[in-house]
């Protein structure tokens, strides 16, 4: 299990308070709680209001530290400098529109004990400092999922007469990605709307390159939408333009949307302001954790029908390393496995090169004008096969470029570099 991320959000009342604080968190963080707090992190010249906002969108849950001082900060608006900023007002709970804040009260006996705007939500009370190991233990098995009373299943009614029947799962996929039914897990029927709506989104830009990813994972899963989109977040590996399950917040018809069982983001942009070209990216992801996205072909930000061998190492293996952070974020099995499958489409008349002076290779043209491959993947193991589960994929794809193939050393090469943060 992943250990849940926690920020904790205080108002800076008094030294003796600053310390009880520091004190939750170390207590947290030894016990299995990824805790982070202002004390450690924050070094002068630092944007206050930047650190809150990214510990909240990407935390697991926000602890509210409820003293007097912090209701009163809270309720009075989005003003305030400094570390008054780490308060976390109502604008920012409708915003989030989640129900990770949990609040503790501390030094705070009167009324109202939490702020308003949080509604009746329950809190824990920490007032009463003899009772304060028995409240850390409260808090943690919330925050661990291990509560103390747990609900038993539901029984047989002993009148019925009936035997019991075995609920079914709601998925059921062979260990090669087919279905009970005998179809593919990443050729149901959501795959191939989202694949309907992209391919319109990307037509109105008269764009045909693109890259398209499919995954589909072989266990069971339910997640809630907020779910969804704090593990896409997460999961994001920014060393590559923009990320794959990329999050944009500075639009708002950029902004992930949940809609049905799922969410989604759709990034169209007639012109863009530096290559001064078009790109598309869409996504989306369901309650089960299914994946698709849809996006142009960085190649074309850069001249005319080309497609760079280094890109699409380097693209293949973000693709990958995402589907890995989302699974495991999403709290599935290490031993689930999954079906990954990558497309690029929009090939024909297009001339296999290098990005980059650094790598040679003599251009060689496509006449086919689709590359398709398809893996199934063990999550627990991807990273260590990384640069094998590569090759896999963008073999079939440089094959249809008058057979060109590279040696071993070179995926390694890129692939290895790009973990590090590096592109080559």
């Amino acid at each position: 299990m992943t250990a849940p991320s926690v920020f904790i959000s205080y108002s800076h009342d008094s030294d003796a308070h600053k310390a009880w604080v520091l004190r939750l968190a170390t207590d947290l963080r030894e016990r299995g709680v990824d805790a982070s707090l202002d004390q450690w992190e924050l070094v002068p010249g630092q944007d206050v209001a930047a650190f809150m906002q990214k510990g909240i969108l990407e935390a697991d849950r926000v602890l509210l530290v409820c003293s007097s001082a912090y209701v009163t900060k809270s309720e009075g608006g989005t003003g305030g400098v400094g570390f008054e900023r780490l308060v976390v007002t109502g604008e920012v709970v409708q915003s989030i529109d989640t129900k990770k804040f949990i609040p503790l009260v501390r030094d705070n006996r009167g009324a109202p004990r939490i702020p308003r705007f949080l509604g009746p939500r329950l809190y824990i009370d920490f007032n009463d400092d003899s009772a304060y190991e028995s409240k850390r233990e409260e808090l943690l098995r919330e925050l661990l999922g291990a509560p103390l009373a747990v609900k038993p299943p539901l029984g047989v009614n002993p009148f019925s007469g009936e035997l019991p029947k075995q609920a079914e799962p709601a998925r059921v996929v062979g260990p090669t990605g087919i279905t009970r039914a005998g179809g593919q897990v990443l050729t149901e029927p959501w795959f191939e709307t989202e694949r309907a709506v992209a391919e319109k989104g990307i037509a109105q830009l008269s764009l045909t390159g693109c890259m398209e990813l499919r995954f589909g994972l072989h266990d069971e899963l339910a997640k809630s939408q907020i779910d969804l989109l704090n593990a896409v977040r997460k999961s994001e590996v920014r060393t590559f333009g923009w990320p794959i399950g990329v999050t944009l917040e500075n639009r708002d018809e950029y902004k992930p949307k949940p809609y049905g069982d799922g969410i989604r983001a759709e990034i169209s942009i007639a012109k863009d302001s530096l290559s001064g070209r078009q790109t598309y990216d869409y996504w989306a992801v369901r309650r089960n954790g299914d994946f698709y996205l849809l996006q142009s072909l960085f190649e074309d930000t850069r001249g005319e029908n080309l497609i760079f061998f280094n890109t699409r190492i380097i693209r293949v293996a973000e693709a990958l390393m995402f589907a890995s952070n989302l699974y495991t974020n999403l709290g599935a099995s290490p031993d689930a496995n999954l079906s990954v499958r990558v497309s690029h489409r929009g090939l024909a008349g297009r001339t296999l090169t290098s990005a980059g002076g650094n790598r040679h290779v003599f251009p060689r043209v496509c006449h086919e004008s689709n590359s398709e491959s398809e893996i199934v993947v063990a999550l627990g193991k991807m990273r260590d096969a990384l640069v094998n589960d590569v090759r896999k994929i963008v073999e079939p794809l440089f094959m249809l470029f008058e057979f060109q193939e590279f040696g071993e050393a070179i995926y390694v090469d890129i692939v290895r570099r790009f973990e590090k943060g590096e592109t080559s």
